[in-house]
């Protein structure tokens, strides 16, 4: 095993007998066993080098790090492991894992996509418009792991873009089943800590850049410089031209080939005279000098963007439009995305993913067309995002709605009365209307509650998640439970086959 290879321009040193077989590597020292190899990796709440005895008695042969005291000292301590000095133990995860998985990326053809909103919508948009063409692609980010028909019931070790450990397994069991193509997230923090290093993508998507993680990054600029590196190396960048946030940057930088989408501004792909309905969405579809009268089963003028950024990826693959045009009808998009819930009794309700400041605003202009009498809707502030985030939230929906029902999200260390209080301090106002619940099911219920016949009841928040995270720990959580609850107690004369809907497919889990 020559780790100069492996490891690259990280490998620093070594000490100890070089292992015949590493089986496995991980960065959690829970998670090492017999064969394993233990990264130790710095963060802001620890530091992995202080695991490096529980990895070597849970059976670690081989421990990376880059902390050469602690590894000089921990060498001598156990003499029968290998220790590694490297530069960088993210990068050196990284590079680790790929070799353990046979290079899997090296036979498939990544796609990634960045941007403040989108990501979710755009990469299963493009896995349904790929697969729809012969491509057989798979798909990774917040809606799980996905083949080219199914989620995969893989354990996720973060939300959105997995640590590079987990991304290599997933790819390779991808390779497996000769998915050619994989579509995944790319967000700022994986970027920045490098779980996507030494990755290629033949596409770099973007969709739009607002202020957000500036807990994590300090700045909009930093925010930025990490969302741009996707871009690095990528063969093909597809920019979203309406965005001031990034939009330029990419432009003027990328080497590359440079497919452009928009609404507003002219573009290679662009989309005009857009009508929503109920049923969904209308417009004329220009390629540059052609144009195609469209529709597409979704609603919102963010979706319209979302679609243009995934026909702009297709297109850059060489598929045709002939080809695709057919799709477009029963394109479909991830779970928790204005996902309708079928009616209850005489009233309807809708699941978003909506929780920022700018995605509420979208997320209610979108639902202004639909018959309704009066609006009910649920809002939440996320206690493991930054608190500047939570009075905006109640500034972008004060006034909209006829009942406000506010709570928490993810509370994370704090107490979820805390971060409702956060939000609540937003409303310029204080109203009756206003309904602070701190527990997310119960806060599921009261708008169920509130609900009258002809209401539609607007749920919004991390819905598709099927755990909150609680002082430090992920919970057993699913918003389809208290659904359930509700209509068991309050309306028993309505059961679930009646409206229609099952917790796999028509709910938010």
């Amino acid at each position: 095993m020559n780790l100069i290879n492996i490891l690259q321009d990280q490998y620093v040193s070594s000490r100890g007998p070089a292992p015949n077989l590493i089986t496995h590597i991980h960065y959690d020292s829970r998670k090492v066993s017999q064969n394993g190899c233990f990264v130790c990796i710095s963060g802001d709440n620890t530091d992995g080098h202080l695991f490096i005895d529980t990895a070597v008695q849970k059976g670690a042969i081989q421990i990376i790090g880059d902390n050469e005291h602690v590894i000089n000292e921990q060498a001598a301590k156990y003499p029968f492991v290998q220790f590694v000095l490297v530069k960088n133990p993210k990068k050196s995860l990284a590079l680790y894992s790929s070799h353990l998985h046979d290079h899997a990326h090296k036979d498939m053809s990544l796609i990634g996509v960045t941007g403040t909103q989108g990501k979710t919508t755009i990469t299963a948009y493009t896995r349904y418009l790929l697969n729809g063409s012969g491509i057989k692609t798979g798909s990774i980010g917040t809606a799980g792991i996905w083949d080219n028909t199914k989620s995969l019931s893989l354990h996720k070790s973060t939300p959105t873009t997995p640590e590079s450990s987990d991304l290599h397994s997933y790819l390779a069991t991808m390779l497996t089943q000769d998915i050619s193509t994989c579509v995944m997230e790319a967000t700022s923090i994986g970027l920045d800590q490098e779980r996507l290093h030494g990755l290629h993508f033949d596409i770099a998507v973007h969709s739009n850049l607002y202020p957000e993680h500036l807990d994590y990054h300090g700045t909009f600029e930093e925010y930025k410089r990490a969302k741009l590196r996707l871009f690095d190396g990528a063969d093909v960048a597809i920019v979203n031209k309406d965005d001031d946030g990034m939009a330029r940057d990419i432009i003027t930088s990328f080497d590359g080939r440079i497919w452009t989408y928009a609404i507003e501004n002219h573009a290679k792909v662009r989309a005009t005279d857009i009508e929503v309905t109920t049923e969904g969405t209308y417009f004329t579809l220009h390629i540059q000098k052609d144009t195609h009268p469209v529709f597409i089963p979704v609603l919102g003028i963010h979706n319209v963007y979302n679609f243009l950024a995934s026909l702009c990826t297709c297109l850059a693959k060489g598929i045709s439009l002939h080809t695709l045009l057919p799709l477009f009808e029963t394109l479909e998009g991830p779970p928790g995305r204005l996902q309708v819930v079928s009616e209850l009794d005489d009233r309807h309700m809708i699941f978003d993913f909506s929780h920022t400041p700018a995605a509420l605003e979208n997320l209610l202009e979108t639902v202004k067309p639909l018959p309704r009498n009066r609006l009910i809707l649920m809002v939440t502030g996320i206690g493991i995002r930054e608190k500047e985030l939570r009075a905006p939230i109640a500034a972008a929906v004060e006034g909209k709605a006829d009942e406000i029902v506010v709570t928490s999200d993810h509370p994370g260390d704090e107490e979820p009365e805390d971060v409702v209080r956060d939000v609540l301090d937003g409303f310029t106002e204080v109203s009756p209307h206003i309904h602070p619940v701190p527990q997310r099911g119960d806060a599921i219920k009261k708008a169920m509650e509130l609900a009258e016949a002809g209401d539609l009841i607007l749920i919004t928040g991390i819905c598709m998640e099927d755990f909150q995270i609680v002082k430090g720990e992920k919970v057993p959580y699913h918003d389809y439970d208290h659904v359930k609850d509700f209509l068991a107690s309050r309306m028993s004369s309505v059961t679930l086959s009646q409206i229609g809907c099952t917790p796999s497919k028509d709910m938010c889990v």
